[in-house]
This record gives structure tokens, sequence and C-alpha cells, in this order.
């Protein structure tokens, strides 16, 4: 099954128009031009614009490379739009656990898309007026002071003569924390010239190479010395492109764009604790229970013992950029509904909010892996042998009755337009809950427990809603609520938040506007370039999910 989806992108991914998940049909910017059949090329912008884009030896090859492609972004403006050719899950084993792919000569749609997306923003026109990306990052890369070696290659003879549009990473079960089982699949023009050069990169370290290149249908394997041919025997014996799990999970996620990656849980979360240790591995996977209830996001890492997939894409629309996700098959991950109505009918005049919505059924879903964790750290930390005991004491509640009393059906938190030399910021909160003047009643205790004024917060309650903000005028406000999900920007940036557990909007306009006169130069033309963020994350069924976090321009 091939990586690349030429069409639109599929499943929860809203089109520019709309939140509502559609097809999206790719125009034909100003300059581009039907040359045959599944081939466009650009000509140059009628405005002139031009649009973007001592380690080990093994893993600087494949740093500097992976830079190399990822930065020829700008080279998308002046290539036939096919997007043809194998991928590096072709040529990569089939039993790798984590993979990385960049690629910029993707599918026709998203090529135009990104000329019309990265047209808006100044600094990538001006980066890529001055020069092919890819040579300024080679040549960033070969002025490593403790690397003199690379400083002998030039990229137009020795780099660009064979360097390929596409790089692949994958991570295998074997490896340890000081050598890691990794392949890398670069694509290349000259199978000789590249294995001339690659084998001479490697060598850079002490005159000696601690890596191996091996050729196969068009691409470079580069992988740790010891382990090039056993490499090549597991692709033979099956690649990654012809993993069926593989394939599924991301034939799921749709459109791969100009950066993709998966990850097997199931499999490669052991791997990563012989590699890594388990410290940091395990205090993320504690998360797993309520991490998983929102999508399964907030557990890519997982613990040693967790099951499920991963996969993400970054891509683009002519309105923004992307970075979607979705989660598959994870252990034990029970869907809750969610719904971030409450978002969308915030006050026009909200510049940033986040919804959680469903969080009081998902903080009780995965409690018991959240107060195992919270125990574990309390006791390397503080030595306490009830840490979470601890905290009920201070604070005065019951664990997790009471957080998720204040979760609610949904929480959500904003801030509204206002000036930065206006004081106290104006903040505020709405919990819909099944008891609202229990949740008040929380609030009024907290803030008398911490011996806060009585002024500090306003708290009222409205039905079932609970409306906590620092100034009273604000609570009214929140309470009248308003249409911000109407606005194009968060259209854009959010999408359909029907179904969504996690959503997210900043308003960039808005910032704009609060930090005008003291942001300045290229940052200030920058923010000026950018209209919003959004997040949305959804469960999709026990143990799925979905999320996208998009960046519009404007």
């Amino acid at each position: 099954m091939s990586e690349r989806h030429s069409g639109p992108t599929p499943g929860p991914v809203s089109g520019p128009a709309s939140g509502a998940s559609q097809p999206y049909t790719y125009p034909l910017p100003a300059g581009a031009a039907q040359t045959g059949p599944g081939e466009v090329t650009l000509s140059d912008d009628p405005e002139g614009r031009t649009p973007a884009g001592r380690r080990r030896p093994v893993l600087l090859v494949g740093a500097v490379v992976a830079a190399l492609a990822l930065g020829g972004g700008g080279a998308l403006a002046v290539q036939k739009l096919s997007g043809s050719g194998s991928q590096p899950a072709e040529v990569l084993p089939g039993d790798a656990y984590a993979y990385v792919r960049l690629d910029i000569n993707p599918s026709a749609g998203q090529k135009i898309a990104a000329v019309r997306f990265l047209g808006k923003l100044p600094q990538v026109k001006d980066t890529l007026d001055s020069g092919d990306p890819r040579k300024k990052l080679w040549e960033l890369a070969s002025k490593d002071a403790s690397n003199a070696c690379l400083a002998k290659f030039s990229y137009d003879n020795d780099i660009a003569p064979w360097l390929g549009d596409r790089v692949g990473f994958a991570v295998r079960p074997g490896g340890t924390e000081k050598a890691p089982n990794l392949a890398v699949a670069i694509q290349v023009k000259d199978e000789a010239a590249a294995k001339d050069t690659l084998t001479r990169l490697l060598a850079c370290d002490n005159g000696s190479s601690k890596g191996e290149v091996r050729m196969k249908d068009g691409y470079a394997i580069v992988t740790p010395a010891g382990v090039g041919d056993a490499t090549l025997a597991a692709v033979d014996k099956g690649s990654l492109a012809a993993n069926p799990t593989f394939t599924q999970d991301m034939a799921a996620l749709g459109e791969q764009g100009v950066m993709s990656g998966w990850f097997d849980m199931g499999r490669g979360a052991k791997e990563l604790v012989k590699l890594g240790g388990t410290s940091g591995l395990g205090a993320l996977g504690g998360m797993d229970g309520m991490g998983s209830s929102m999508g399964g996001l907030g557990s890519l890492t997982g613990a040693a013992n967790a099951k499920g997939r991963s996969a993400m894409a970054l891509r683009f629309e002519a309105d923004y950029v992307e970075l979607a996700a979705i989660s598959r098959g994870l252990d034990g991950t029970k869907a809750v509904k969610g719904n971030g109505s409450e978002l969308a009918s915030l006050p026009a005049n909200t510049m940033g909010a986040l919804n959680i919505s469903g969080g009081d059924q998902m903080l009780k879903n995965g409690w018991a892996n959240v107060e195992k964790q919270l125990q574990t750290l309390g006791s390397s930390g503080t030595g306490s042998p009830d840490f979470v005991g601890e905290i009920e004491q201070q604070l005065g509640i019951a664990l997790p009755d009471d957080l998720a009393l204040l979760l609610g059906r949904s929480f959500t938190l904003a801030l509204p337009v206002q000036a930065l030399d206006a004081g106290a910021p104006t903040v505020g909160a709405k919990v819909v809950s099944d008891d609202a003047k229990g949740a008040d009643a929380l609030v009024g205790r907290l803030l008398q427990r911490f011996g806060a004024p009585n002024d500090l917060l306003t708290h009222k309650v409205a039905g079932d809603k609970l409306f906590v903000a620092t100034k009273p005028g604000y609570a009214d406000d929140l309470q009248g609520g308003g249409k911000l999900g109407d606005s194009d920007a968060f259209k854009l940036a959010v999408g359909d938040v029907s179904n969504a557990n996690l959503s997210m909007f900043v308003d960039l306009d808005k910032v704009d506007q609060l930090v005008k006169g003291q942001v300045h130069g290229e940052a200030e033309s920058f923010l000026e370039s950018l209209r919003a963020v959004g997040l949305n994350a959804s469960n999709t069924g026990n143990g799925e999910g979905t999320f996208t976090l998009r960046l519009v321009g404007n």
C-alpha cells in the first residue's frame, strides 16, 4: 500500500471553508500551469514571492540529510508536482516499531497547498529568496567547529548530484542505549556517488567509519556498523510498507504531507526502556488512563506494558499547516463522548480559550493509573508514602471526586481581549456540571483555605453552569455567551468541535493587537502574518482517537 495519498484529506480533518468534515478540491494558484495528466508545474509567482520550505556518524548523517530534505520545501515551487516514486517504508524492515519520514516531493495537492500557505509568511519568502535552503542548512552543518572534516565537502559537488527528495528513519528491536538499532533510508539519484560521499561522511569521526552504507531500490540504507546486511535481510523478509498494521494505520491517517511518523507502543515501549531507562518513560506512561481517554494522545510513549499505535502527519491546506495524529488499539481505554460546544459559544471578544469535555469521567476512568503515578512521584521526590493523601490534606479536598466536580461535564478557561497595562488580568472559567452548586461551594472552600480575599474571584451559578472570573463583568459576559465558533478563524483553526474532548483556540490577530508596540522587527511581521492557532482532540471509539493542531495564516 502506498504511503502517499494524492486526494483530499479524509476522516475528521476539516476543509478550509468550514468546520465540517468534507472533501476539499485544490484549485491551481496563480502561476500554476497544467502540463499533462497528473503533472503540474509552478512558474514564478506574479507577485514575486517564493514559497518555503560531535555525534555518532550515523546519527550525524541522518540528521544532516533530514534537515536538507525538510529545508528543501522551497523547491516545491519549481518541481513537477506528480509526487511519484517509492517511499522509504518500502526499503526499511517490517519489524520496525518507530518510523519517521520526510518528503519534499509529496502529492500535487500538498505542494499547491504548501505554496499558497507558505507564501503568507514573510520570513519564509525572505529566506528562500536568498538561496536554496538545503544548501544553506548543509553549510550550517559543515561549519561545526568540532568536526572540521565536514567542511571539506561541497554541497554543489558532493551532495546535490545524488540527494533525492525523501528520507526515512526506522528504529528496530535489538538495540541498546549505546548502540540503537537504527536504519536511515535516503533517496538517491546516483547510487555510486551517494555511496562514495556517505562512506566518506561516516569516516569523518577519527577517520574510521562507524556506520555502513548499503544500496537498495534507489535508496542508500545507512546503519550502525555490523548490522547492514542483517537490515537488508530483514527488508527481504518483509518491508515496513508490507506490514499490514502499519499500512492500515497510515491509511486511516490519510494524507501524509511532507512529514509523517508511526509508533507501535506494544513493541516499542519495552525497547525504549532498554534504550533510555524507565524514569522518563514511566512518568509519561502513568498518565495512560486519563490521556488515552482523551483520544489516546496523552500517552504516545506509553508505559513498558502499553499497547496500541500512533501515527502522525505534518500537512498543508491553503490556509493552514496542520499536525494531525491518530491513535488506535490502545489497551483498556474506554471512550468518553466529547462536545466542545461550550468553547464555540464563548463571546466574540475571546482572545484565547481551552475546553475539556468529559473531564470528570476521564479522570475517574484513569484515576487508578494517575494515583499510582502520583504516589510514585511523591515517594521519589518528597519521600512521602502517601503523596495523594498529603494533597488532600493540604487542599482540604477528596480525590478524585472533588477534582472531577470542578472539571464537570465541560470545563472552559477563557481570556478576553484586554490591555497589557490594565492591572490584574481578566480570566474566567465556566463549568457545566451535574452539581453546579456543589462545584461553586468547592471554589468557595478553596478560596477560604488559601486565605484569599472575598473579591479575588466572582463565582455564581446559573442552572447547571458555574461561572468564575477575576472581574464581575467578565463572569456576566461568560454567562451571556456568544458565537465565537461562527468566526472564520475558529472554523479554520479548530474545525468541528461537536465530538471534541479537548479543544483550544487562540486568536493571533487579537494577540497582535495586545502586544502592538511591544514586539518589533521580524517577530512583529511574523505575528502579523498569522491568524490563529487551534487544537482539536476527540475519542473515536474505545482505544481510538484523533488529534489536530493547526496554525492558520493571514
